[in-house]
């Protein structure tokens, strides 16, 4: 006889759960693959946990990243084969395929670098230990697995909140990767560009960090313009006008943020030096114009906005003027102030749709 506890599994299944149960196939898959790849990686004998050549941390970094882009591409392709059903511009078809890539890529590169720099540091901790075959295809296994899964996850849940988190997170590894690997150890003498000059490893890591953020960036503005979607009950022309200035205004920061990194400065220092003022022009569009924009923002808001943009003046004229600050200085700065900004805006936005939903 069935008792009352067989009961449960007549339930109907709640989205939450059903989100959990794929992410949790995901990780199955992805550890299968780990495992086997693990297999024929480590066939040779004992690997170190991580150095030159084939070692567990450089197979798992690599894997991992692999894995974490194909995850996102899939789930996400999905979603935008699920929109395409019905009669869409080709504005959005475009920028739903360049988020989906800019994201997979930035999913896939955080995954690489965190998985790297864990067993960078083990390794460093344990100098002159081997794993076996086994123990080694194990552990790939587990890391492959654990990538697809919160992968997965985050394709599922993606808002405009966990973009910025993203793309704060993408902009900081990124950035750092490209000091830690500078040939000229003196480059914060100059300015950040000077960072994506002279080819070299950390050129290029500069220069895609800046092309990835920036097109993350035109992603988070379509994010940011749903949730306005969802704010504005009625969509009236005001509002319509108001969503599509705002999404222009932030999509051409992100694309100034990309000419930046492709348009080097060593050689192209015209179209470099005019995105990379671009960004600040269209920046101070948004600033001040931003009650107008989100007349539904709470007004510690406005003056949190206002004092930022006086904060980002000041620093202009300490560099510019008075020649406290140098360049680099001015440049980490001004990036600290306009991601704070606009990590403080995608929370506000959210803190309404909570509160609209209640």
């Amino acid at each position: 006889m069935k008792t009352k506890y067989f009961e449960a599994d007549k339930l109907p299944q709640g989205v939450s759960t059903k989100v959990e149960s794929h992410a949790i196939y995901a990780a199955l898959i992805g550890g299968s693959v780990g495992f086997v790849i693990g297999l024929f990686a480590f066939a040779g004998g004992d690997v170190s946990l991580f150095e030159r050549g084939i070692s567990l941390g450089f197979v798992i970094a690599i894997l991992g990243g692999v894995l974490a882009l194909l995850t996102y591409l899939i789930i996400d392709t999905k979603r935008i084969g699920k929109s395409d059903s019905g009669s869409r511009s080709i504005w959005l078809y475009v920028t739903d395929h360049l988020d989906t890539w800019a994201l997979a890529l930035v999913h896939g590169l955080l995954a690489f670098l965190l998985y790297a720099l864990v067993f960078y540091i083990v390794g460093q901790s344990f100098i002159g230990a081997k794993i076996d075959v086994w123990a080694s295809s194990v552990m790939t296994a587990l890391a492959a697995g654990f990538a697809c899964y919160a992968t997965y996850l985050s394709a599922k849940q993606m808002n405009a909140v966990r973009v910025s988190v993203l793309l704060a997170a993408f902009l900081l590894s990124g950035t750092f990767i490209s000091m830690l690997t500078a040939s000229d150890p003196h480059w914060w003498y100059y300015h950040f560009s000077s960072l994506g000059a002279n080819g070299g490893i950390s050129a290029y890591a500069f220069n895609a960090t800046l092309i990835i953020a920036g097109l993350v960036v035109v992603a988070l503005s379509k994010y940011i313009t749903n949730d306005f979607v969802k704010l504005h009950k009625e969509d009236t022309r005001m509002n319509k006008a108001r969503r599509i200035v705002f999404q222009a205004l932030l999509s051409g920061i992100g694309i100034a943020f990309a000419l930046v990194g492709a348009f080097v400065y060593d050689t192209f220092p015209l179209i470099h030096n005019a995105a990379a003022g671009g960004m600040a022009v269209l920046f101070l569009f948004i600033i001040v114009p931003l009650p107008w924009l989100m007349p539904q923002f709470h007004r510690a808001y406005y003056l949190a906005s206002y004092l930022l943009l006086g904060a980002l003046a000041v620093s202009v004229w300490l560099s510019a003027s008075v020649k406290y600050f140098n360049l680099t200085v001015f440049e980490l700065v001004a990036a600290a102030i306009i991601f704070t900004w606009l990590v403080v805006f995608v929370r506000n936005l959210a803190a309404l749709l909570d509160d609209d939903e209640k």
